[in-house]
């Protein structure tokens, strides 16, 4: 069963309302979210924050965090998560951010690495990846990374609802 169809379930069955932040999935969380009919009763909107002034002024990130850990950080992410949960007055949400390349990378910070936060009621986890890929063409690998990292948000989403009782 796809993840999104999954969640579908769960958020419907717990009565939960969800959100996203997306920075390097660029809308691609919550387009899977609303390819699902009746996505409408457990989905609110999702904020595609791909500037930091975005981050910032929409999302509550604080000019600190992209000072000190940068806009791909765990930092980021958990103020991404926490701050689209607040706006839209959800339960769940889920946030993504990350260097999806072909350019971006510096020494500390590899082309595919991502951080997704989310989110179920006061439990917040920030998960770390690096997504790789080996397809010739620059722009499929940063599709083809941008993808993986939004069927692994709904993945973890799915896990989290199983874990909360």
């Amino acid at each position: 069963m796809k993840p999104e169809v999954e969640l579908k379930e769960l958020l419907l069955q717990k009565r939960l309302k969800l959100s996203t932040a997306e920075s390097c999935t660029g809308g691609l969380v919550a387009a899977r979210i609303v390819n699902v009919p009746g996505s409408s009763e457990y989905f609110m909107g999702s904020v595609v924050a791909y500037d930091n002034s975005i981050k910032m002024k929409v999302l509550n990130v604080s000019p600190e965090t992209l000072l000190k850990f940068g806009a791909v950080s765990e930092e980021t992410a958990k103020e991404m998560v926490l701050g689209v949960k607040k706006l839209m007055n959800t339960e769940c949400a889920i946030s993504t951010t990350g260097i999806a390349g072909p350019g971006g990378e510096t020494p500390e910070k590899p082309v595919g690495l991502t951080y997704i936060g989310i989110s179920v009621g006061d439990r917040v986890e920030v998960f770390k990846f690096i997504f790789e890929d080996k397809d010739p063409d620059e722009v499929a690998r940063r599709n083809n990374r941008r993808r993986k990292a939004a069927k692994k948000a709904l993945k973890l989403l799915v896990q989290m609802l199983k874990e909360e009782k």
